[in-house]
């Protein structure tokens, strides 16, 4: 298949999402009044037919679309479509800022290699005062987006949804599950308004930078490697609680150890061949979801059954147990880091708020019935991961658990390389082995070839090795999803978006979306408080 919805397209959509911000753009300069159009490039692309007529040249480039950039083929007319808002009441510090960084993407981009990056649509486009600046077109369709977004979205938080149900009874659970969709969505729709006051801008940390200079970007960027370290261990330690509860002998320890062996070499593999993994995280997902249901009806007794369903309780069993089920609620939307992303390369990007619809209904919807599912078969009962029940609770034939644990080990080997892709880079960067980083301040070990491989090999390593030892440190994947939630998704999800919001649109929003704003940023600052710190507090003062 070859049309925009094939297989092929969705990889190369979904390698777009997850390797964005550190792509390179081929474009074609076209100088202003000139009769030719020369290539900044050295790439395959090819020329455009130059203006005929120099008094037409601005308004032809400001519309101006290149040929897509690794085949010199024309550009879709579908992309044209796309209409591009410039913020006309800009503050001089956030437009100074966006030149800035311009000018860093124009001086590094010619360092990435070919086969890193996913090559990518550029326009050329007018500045309200003027002046062109080369932006990012879009190339995923809407059902593209939808589905990486899903794939974002639909993780291995949604199995401590029922721990998290259980923590806060059915009334409360539901309306935190559900408010906190509404408020994400809400949210999510600020990043997109955020990036359209200008559109060179591409990912969360450009917002960040345009809003508060250097000081968010630096911030944003270590906010976002703290949660991928905390996404990668919670992975390592459900690979190894699943294997643990399916064959005695070695302790969860061993199975950790064991995980970081299988999962390190992944790190040496090229993006464009990990994508197509992604695939199979949402499969997994789902699957999961399917084998509960359906382990629920293969048992006529509690624990575990839909037919004899277990005690459960509308309020908190556990008053004092509440603010646990904030992180853990609140851990299935960590998405809005991509978000940005996604948007900017939506080819009609006026269908995100449709799709944001699509996205949040269909997410709300699976991880509702994985939490209701969850609670109604364990009840008080309710452990950490619902895989975990459905592997420790007797009465199940043997193949419901196997296929449990082999769609709970798929998990890991699909999500792992992605997650640690970006602290890798980072590591690239900070040490100046990057090529990028290179260039600007070149050192023995940029300047080796020899070195500069090894470093990386080494990175990928201890990278891993890094990870497993503090999944050995934190063993409970409870606390792990808790503090992802709580800690960092209250944050990147609802406090950031809303500050954004405040910062670049100060003075034109109104009062009543001010004061929500403020609202979100004040309570989720508080629950993001409060439930970080009673993962610390003893379970037994819980009475759990």
């Amino acid at each position: 298949m070859v049309g925009i919805n094939s297989l092929d397209a969705f990889s190369r959509s979904v390698r777009r999402a997850a390797t964005f911000k550190n792509v390179r753009v081929v474009f074609h300069k076209i100088t202003p009044g000139s009769d030719e159009e020369t290539a900044r490039d050295d790439g395959d692309a090819q020329r455009p037919t130059a203006a005929q007529n120099a008094q037409n040249t601005q308004s032809r480039m400001a519309n101006e679309q290149t040929p897509l950039l690794d085949h010199g083929k024309p550009a879709p007319a579908e992309a044209q479509d796309c209409s591009i808002h410039l913020s006309q009441k800009m503050h001089r510090h956030s437009y100074l800022r966006i030149e800035a960084l311009c000018k860093q993407r124009d001086e590094t981009r010619s360092q990435q290699k070919e086969e890193d990056r996913e090559p990518l649509l550029a326009k050329r486009v007018e500045r309200h005062d003027g002046t062109f600046v080369d932006v990012i077109g879009g190339q995923s369709s809407l059902s593209q987006t939808i589905f990486n977004s899903s794939n974002v979205l639909i993780g291995v938080g949604m199995l401590s949804l029922p721990l998290g149900i259980r923590y806060a009874g059915w009334v409360i659970g539901l309306i935190l599950l559900l408010t906190s969709a509404f408020v994400t969505k809400y949210t999510a729709s600020l990043l997109a308004k955020c990036l359209d006051v200008d559109s060179s801008l591409a990912n969360f940390a450009d917002i960040a930078f345009v809003a508060f200079g250097e000081k968010g970007r630096v911030g944003t960027s270590v906010i976002f490697t703290l949660e991928l370290v905390a996404a990668c261990v919670s992975l390592v330690i459900l690979f190894a609680d699943s294997l643990d509860s399916l064959i005695e002998g070695p302790n969860d320890v061993h199975w950790k150890i064991l995980c970081g062996c299988i999962l390190a070499p992944l790190n040496f593999f090229p993006m464009r061949w990990l994508s197509f993994t992604s695939f199979l995280g949402i499969f997994c997902g789902i699957a999961l979801i399917v084998i509960t249901f359906v382990a629920g009806f293969l048992k006529s007794s509690s624990p575990g059954s839909l037919l004899d369903v277990a005690t459960t309780y509308a309020l908190p069993e556990h008053w004092k147990a509440l603010p646990l089920s904030f992180g853990l609620i609140m851990a299935v939307w960590g998405g809005h880091s991509v978000f940005p992303n996604l948007y900017r390369d939506m080819k009609h990007p006026n269908q995100y708020g449709k799709g944001l619809s699509i996205i949040f209904s269909f997410v709300t919807s699976v991880d509702l019935v994985m939490a209701v599912l969850g609670y109604l078969m364990y009840g008080s009962n309710t452990l950490d991961e619902i895989s975990t029940n459905v592997m420790k609770t007797d009465g199940y034939p043997q193949a419901v658990r196997v296929l449990v644990l082999v769609t709970i080990a798929i998990i890991p080997l699909t999500k792992f390389p992605l997650n640690c892709s970006p602290i890798i880079s980072t590591l690239e960067v900070v040490f100046r082995i990057d090529p990028r980083a290179a260039t600007i301040k070149p050192n023995r070990f940029n300047q080796s070839p020899f070195l500069t491989k090894l470093l990386k090999a080494i990175f990928r390593i201890v990278t891993t090795v890094v990870i497993v030892l503090i999944a050995i440190v934190v063993p409970s994947f409870e606390v792990i999803s808790a503090i992802m939630g709580a800690g960092f998704c209250f944050l990147i999800c609802v406090i950031c978006p809303a500050v954004f919001h405040l910062k670049l649109f100060h003075g034109e929003i109104d009062r009543w979306q001010m004061i929500l704003d403020w609202i979100l940023i004040i309570v989720s600052t508080v629950l993001a408080i409060v439930g970080t710190a009673w993962e610390f507090l003893p379970k037994e003062w819980m009475g759990l």
